[in-house]
């Protein structure tokens, strides 16, 4: 597969942000899967458990985000976990997932962890950096240190 350049990540960047904004619209709570990425900020608290292998499943809705900013390259919000606001900066690349409460309406997309090609940079050191995360194949469970586990595989309502 060929290498993502600047455009194809901008286009990519700007789907990411259209469709943060219709989830916020449309369901008003909604969660979005968040990979490991360089650029992912979490407050004080930082990646957790499995977290830096298979993510972050944060909670984006009236009660459990304020102050939210849509940038360029990233959105910011805080963000509560249990009972704690944490700064989130939370970057366009690093979103793999968004999905509603009833998984009715699941979107994945592809992640980037690099920086993308520049025409000015060898194409040995850009394709070291840049990385393509797969579904790590989640599976719901019960944890006891409040992170949100999703299975997507189930379709059944309660």
């Amino acid at each position: 597969m060929d290498s993502p350049n600047l455009e194809d990540i901008q286009a990519l960047r700007e789907f990411k942000k259209q469709l943060f904004s219709v989830y916020w619209e449309r369901f008003g709570t909604f969660y979005v899967h968040a990979m490991p990425h360089p650029d992912l900020k979490i407050g004080k608290r930082g990646l957790v458990g499995e977290e830096p292998e298979s993510g972050i499943i944060l909670v984006i809705g009236p009660r459990a985000a304020r102050d939210i900013r849509i940038e360029e390259e990233w959105v910011y919000a805080e963000l509560q976990f249990g009972y704690t606001w944490e700064e989130v900066f939370l970057p366009w690349d690093a979103i793999f997932r968004y999905f509603d409460k009833s998984q009715q309406t699941v979107t994945q997309m592809r992640i980037y962890l690099g920086k993308p090609d520049i025409p000015s940079q060898k194409e040995e050191v850009a394709s070291e950096t840049k990385e393509e995360v797969s579904d790590p194949g989640s599976k719901s469970s019960k944890r006891k240190d409040n992170v949100i586990q999703v299975d997507f595989g189930s379709k059944t309502k309660k």
